[in-house]
């Protein structure tokens, strides 16, 4: 996530400070509502409805969603972990019900944006996500057993709050790819053994971003699997323009773990975490993918991967069927609990600056996240044989308030719809179809 960036304090002389103090309120000057005010904002844009109080037979549903046939494997994958309060003891039905998912899957997939580790004192400014060793298994309890980890949070606590998290991973026996001791363990399969199927699963991971704290300039040191974005400066009619797309040199690397990661696993997932992206509350809902970035997606596909996880914007974007493999440019947020920190930055607290306008600390602190970044789906893959079978899309809604803010649960049967034309639209112009089953979707396959 990126904050909104403090506005500079401003020192006045005492008399001047008393003045304005005991001023009228009436010759009070107004800040300027900067956000509502902008047409691109948030909040000309779709508001919270109300969760309608409803009886759906979740247990039912979901035990007609995990009926199999002899060889299926199935597959779950969601978007943003950010994850420090446990939820996994919660039995509301449309709660149980999706972690039940994950727990029946041979493989479930989440990115990682949190670390797990024992040191909080070795946080870094600005926002920081950490939950305690032991809370491993809180993770594990979710049903996940696959994280990408090449993210913009896996160095909150930098190289040796890392080196904790892998190893807390390794413990619960969860598959992680993308970070690692070194750079080339940063590279390396992340990879799990289906024994019942005698398949394996194989994960890359990798994170699009300006790099120079996350990719060590010593090989040997801990370090994640950077894409660094090229920047294009192009000259039209007197004006500079600056694009921005991903590195060619990475970009090859990208391909060569994939096409060394294909002898070895017989499944492949890539996961690119594409972070840099606007403030919503200030730009808009960034929902769509710029085609010089999907350029990355397809290119691991065309490199071998059976699959390609975007995530970052913590939004959700379209779907493509690329060469016959799914591209999901991003799931968006699942379990995202941001406002539950153990502890929190001097440098977030100090946002509260007298000379800030309201409107922009009430969007650092107070007011509910937009729509669109508390809604999300679960995919759920079934293959058998090798063969891809079915993509099913499990409309999710997660808790925007209270004491359970950031949690997951099945969507209403009003938000489900909703959320399920909404990757209607934002598949559409991939030529993907979506296709409603009443309260979840599937994806159309070739």
């Amino acid at each position: 996530m990126t904050g909104i960036p403090r506005a500079r304090r401003m020192l006045s002389p005492l008399p001047a400070l008393l003045a304005a103090l005991l001023a009228p309120p009436a010759q009070a000057q107004t800040a300027p509502d900067l956000l509502k005010d902008d047409p691109r904002s948030v909040y000309q844009r779709r508001v919270h409805p109300a969760e309608p109080t409803e009886r759906i037979d979740w247990s039912g549903r979901i035990a007609e969603l995990l009926k199999e046939e002899p060889g299926d494997l199935t597959l779950t994958a969601v978007g943003d972990l950010i994850f420090n309060q446990p939820i996994t003891h919660l039995q509301e039905p449309e709660r149980a019900g999706l972690f039940r998912l994950m727990q029946e899957a041979d493989v479930a997939y989440g990115n990682m944006e949190f670390s797990l580790n024992d040191r909080p004192e070795l946080q870094r400014p600005f926002y920081n996500f950490r939950a305690p060793s032991a809370f491993r298994w809180e993770l594990a309890r979710t049903g996940i057993n696959l994280v990408s980890q090449a993210n913009n949070h896996a160095m909150d606590f930098g190289p040796e709050g890392l080196k904790e998290c892998l190893q807390a991973l390794d413990h619960a026996n969860i598959t992680h790819a993308g970070a690692g001791a070194t750079l080339a363990e940063a590279h390396a399969l992340g990879k799990t053994e289906l024994a019942g199927h005698k398949r394996t699963v194989g994960l890359l991971s990798y994170m699009r971003y300006w790099t120079a704290k996350y990719r060590s300039k010593n090989p040997d040191a801990p370090s994640l699997a950077t894409i660094d974005p090229a920047v294009i400066l192009a000259l039209r009619d007197g004006k500079v323009e600056k694009v921005e797309g991903p590195l060619e040199s990475d970009v090859a690397a990208m391909e060569d773990d994939v096409l060394l990661a294909r002898r070895k696993t017989d499944l492949l997932l890539v996961s690119l975490h594409n972070h840099d992206v606007t403030h919503h509350r200030a730009y808009g809902i960034q929902d769509t993918t710029p085609p010089n970035e999907e350029i990355m997606y397809r290119r691991a596909i065309e490199a071998g991967a059976d699959m390609v996880i975007g995530t970052g914007p913590h939004v959700l974007r379209g779907i493509e069927i690329y060469k016959g493999r799914p591209i999901f440019y991003s799931l968006g947020d699942f379990i995202y609990q941001y406002r539950t920190p153990d502890k929190i930055h001097a440098d977030l607290l100090n946002q509260r600056d007298i000379e800030m306008p309201k409107r922009l600390n009430e969007s650092v602190w107070d007011r509910r996240d937009s729509r669109e970044v508390m809604e999300t789906v679960m995919v759920r893959m079934v293959m058998n044989q090798g063969k891809l079978k079915r993509i099913q899309l499990l409309p999710v809604t997660i808790d925007d308030e209270g004491p359970l803010f950031g949690v997951p649960r099945l969507a209403s049967t009003k938000r489900g719809a909703e959320i399920i034309a909404l990757m209607q639209k934002l598949s559409a112009p991939y030529g993907t179809k979506i296709l409603s089953k009443g309260w979840y979707a599937e994806v159309a396959l070739p």
